[in-house]
């Protein structure tokens, strides 16, 4: 019952185009049938990987970055902007040959660095930023991709020495995995397990040990991985692909099932990183050109905190503590 009635509010609002696509980027029959909407969040870049990831301020704002223009821009949290639309944009110096911002949300704070070797930053609501202290007279500098620890909040960033767990706040970290230097980086919300895109592959890490779980073979050149959690789809893995699909991974199903992986949007034109809105629950996707948004319903969050309960469940909790008290009662009186 609950899947039928979450089909048929997907179709209702897939009635709504704004809720159907991003510009090219558009749900598939699959991913309108699971309850998931699309909508864009900025467009307007001209860059050949867009921006590669975005993180949310304390005050609610989005920090995001550009290849080409070398600039940060901070935006409102909203829908179908494009670039005129920033609060503010502060101008930064190329470090690497990629000098596009991987961001991430931590602990509630903004981190970032260039790609493949720039120095990690701490983002203030404003979009400026400043060194984490130690990390660069440690030698410690970014790779790729980079998520933050919804149980402690650390940074899980692929950088120079492997895969590692940062403390932003102390300045100091652990080396996860040596060998491991991977593309798109996330965790599950217990904290437990990390999912990354490398060699065409999606792989999950055991985040304490840095131990291989398990490697899927998806196809469609995996890069940004996002966990959702709640919902239907507890515990799958959102994948934005180079080739401009985005799909969704179903770890607990075996290979050659068709079920394992399945395509919900189609149609972008590249797929790259991408970073959870802690505000809301929705799931940012970069393209070249633009910045989508991807939902997932009620009670379901991508790539954050597990969300909380819904009224609902409350009400059944308290109808239920109510009844069995009351039977507690009646046992005493017999």
């Amino acid at each position: 019952m609950e899947r039928l009635l979450t089909f048929l509010g997907c179709v209702a609002m897939a009635l709504t185009p704004a809720h159907v696509h991003a510009a090219g980027l558009t749900l598939t029959a699959a991913g309108v049938a699971d309850g998931f909407t699309l909508t864009t969040f900025v467009s307007g870049y001209n860059a050949q990987y867009g921006p590669l990831a975005q993180g949310i301020a304390p005050n609610g704002n989005v920090i995001t970055g550009s290849l080409l223009g070398l600039l940060v821009y901070v935006f409102p949290d909203v829908d179908n902007q494009t670039l005129a639309d920033a609060v503010h944009t502060v101008p930064y110096t190329a470090q690497t040959g990629n000098p596009n911002m991987a961001m991430t949300t931590a602990g509630g704070q903004v981190y970032g660095a260039q790609a493949f070797g720039g120095t990690y930053e701490h983002f203030a609501s404003d979009g400026t930023f400043t060194p984490i202290p130690n990390l660069q007279a440690a030698g410690l500098t970014n790779n790729l991709g980079m998520w933050g620890d919804p149980v402690n909040g650390h940074i899980i960033a692929a950088s120079n020495r492997g895969l590692v767990d940062i403390d932003p706040i102390a300045g100091t970290f652990r080396v996860i995995n040596a060998s491991l230097f991977p593309d798109g980086v996330t965790v599950s919300p217990d904290g437990s397990t990390v999912y990354v895109a490398n060699s065409g592959t999606v792989q999950s890490y055991n985040i304490t040990t840095g131990a291989l779980i398990q490697t899927f073979f998806t196809g469609h050149g995996p890069d940004g991985t996002g966990v959702i959690s709640g919902g239907l789809f507890d515990g799958d893995v959102v994948v934005n692909n180079n080739d401009g699909t985005v799909g969704l991974l179903d770890p607990t199903r075996s290979s050659g099932d068709p079920s394992q992986f399945v395509i919900i949007a189609s149609g972008g034109t590249r797929g790259d990183f991408v970073s959870p809105d802690t505000s809301n629950g929705s799931l940012f996707l970069s393209q070249n050109e633009q910045v989508a948004r991807l939902s997932c319903g009620p009670g379901c969050v991508i790539g954050g905190p597990p969300s909380a309960p819904e009224p609902a469940s409350y009400t059944m909790l308290v109808i239920g503590l109510i009844a069995f008290a009351a039977q507690r009662l009646r046992s005493r009186r017999v």
